[in-house]
């Protein structure tokens, strides 16, 4: 059993959107004492996760699917009762007993909340797995197109969606969809970027962010980004949303470049979307990261995401240089591994293509790490404990990170960071180790974590920031030891 005290309670038939559960379980993992918290709706799979954590009693009541779990594990009573009564107040923050006009009730259904706003075209859904396809075949129903944040979804119904959308003239982006950015406005993990005449389609989230981040680093814009979900280039669901993607922009008069971006990828369906973006009549880059096929002419293959915002930079008319890497000569050949720590999983399977077997790799944006808790993006916590137990590897001698800016992120991650790493290499030194860290900052100064402010907070505590993952993770290579890191 879990060492500490364990306190639990029930709300019946009470749901809570997901990601505002994220945030007011992460607000209560920062009272002192608080080793755990999860507030989560009850369904099936979640109760699973919560007694595989030993986070729920074996014998607690049946709990349906609409009722509320609140769960905390602390290291004593007193900071188990605060953390307990911290979630009630942040539930009930929301709500306002004052009386209301029947036109301010929140609608509960999809369908009455586009009765209620006629001129909404697009709904977010971030529900629940099991629940989500229901909620955006309602959505489709109703001629709305879908942003579905919801991870969980069942592969089949993906197919099933995403077909559907397609013979309504609709699109759904995701699932696991973590950012689009439509006509200026950004949605899930988006980061707050100039207006511009660069579009992207990303099957990857966090690829997206580093694009329209370095976009804007560069000087230019982004007229669109559209999130695809990340298998929606797989074999199954043949790119059905990319491809669509690639129509809007073609069409799209303020679109003058297009950017395609994906983790690895089924072959055919990427030789499809290829084809297709060559089609388009404009300039266009693929960063399709483990692509082997061949890449038709007119298309500008690239092999890291900041190859691709310097190429559409360069190719909307802009400064095609690229980012400058720190210098870092006098550190290197420390020799020993990288452990490379991410929320980002493009950015995570970026790192580890440019390492290759110098280095291990955790991607904490997994579904694997994120069922029923928050992504690492709103709470690090879970991180920032693998950075400590990295610290106590005498194998390691880098570590190598993300750090995600945007509306939805942590209000501050490198403050939050900037004490685990110091603890980090500390302990490191206390067993006669030097502990490298070297970070990447996903943003702009125009989020509101504000860029420069995050980069300076790393690094006052000894990190090594770099422009990019790309340059991470070369001088990740460098300091431990490969002076052929290009």
């Amino acid at each position: 059993m879990t060492a500490g005290h364990l306190g639990w309670t029930i709300r019946r038939s009470a749901y809570f959107d997901s990601v505002a559960l994220m945030r007011v379980a992460e607000q209560a993992r920062e009272i002192p004492g608080v080793m755990d918290v999860a507030v989560v709706m009850g369904t099936p799979a979640n109760r699973a996760m919560l007694l595989a954590s030993e986070l729920w009693p074996a014998d607690g009541p049946t709990t349906a699917a609409d009722d509320l779990l609140i769960a905390v594990l602390a290291k004593g009573e007193d900071a188990l009762r605060l953390a307990l009564a911290r979630v009630e107040q942040l539930l009930a923050a929301p709500r306002d007993s004052s009386p209301v006009s029947r036109e301010d009730v929140a609608p509960r259904t999809i369908v009455s909340a586009r009765r209620r706003a006629a001129s909404a075209n697009l709904a977010l859904i971030a529900v629940p797995g099991p629940y989500a396809a229901i909620e955006a075949h309602q959505a489709l129903s109703a001629g709305l197109h879908v942003f579905l944040f919801s991870d969980g979804v069942a592969l089949a119904d993906e197919v099933q969606l995403k077909r559907r959308a397609r013979e309504l003239g609709l699109v759904v982006m995701g699932p696991e969809c973590g950012t689009s950015i439509v006509n200026g406005v950004g949605l899930g993990f988006a980061n707050r970027v100039r207006r511009g005449v660069i579009g992207v389609v990303g099957a990857s989230g966090t690829g997206i962010q580093e694009v329209t981040s370095l976009v804007h680093r560069l000087g230019a814009g982004i007229s669109h980004a559209i999130g695809t979900g990340g298998r929606d280039l797989d074999a199954a669901v043949g790119g059905v949303t990319t491809l669509k993607a690639l129509e809007w922009l073609a069409a799209d008069d303020d679109t003058g470049v297009a950017v395609i971006v994906s983790k690895p990828s089924s072959r055919d369906v990427a030789d499809r979307v290829l084809a297709a973006a060559a089609r388009m009549g404009k300039p266009a880059v693929a960063c399709l990261l483990g692509y082997d096929g061949t890449v038709p002419k007119g298309i500008d293959a690239v092999a890291t995401l900041e190859e691709a915002a310097v190429s559409a930079v360069r190719l909307s008319g802009g400064d095609g240089r690229g980012l400058a890497r720190p210098a870092v000569i006098a550190r290197a050949g420390t020799g020993g591994a990288i452990v490379g720590l991410y929320a980002g999983g493009t950015l995570c399977e970026e790192a580890r293509r440019l390492i290759g077997d110098r280095g291990r790799f955790i991607d904490f944006g997994a579904e694997e790490y994120t069922r029923g808790r928050p992504h690492p993006i709103i709470d690090p916590s879970r991180r920032h404990a693998a950075v400590v137990e990295a610290a106590s590897d005498a194998r390691a001698s880098v570590i190598l990170l993300d750090v995600i800016l945007g509306d939805c992120a942590h209000p501050d991650p490198a403050g939050a960071l900037a004490p685990v790493l110091v603890d980090a290499r500390e302990h490191a030194r206390h067993v006669g180790r030097e502990l490298s860290v070297v970070a990447h900052v996903v943003g702009t100064d125009d989020d509101p974590q504000g860029l420069g402010a995050q980069e300076d907070a790393l690094r006052k505590v000894g990190a090594i920031v770099c422009a990019s993952n790309r340059i991470a993770a070369l001088t990740a290579r460098e300091i431990a030891g490969d002076r052929h890191a290009g």
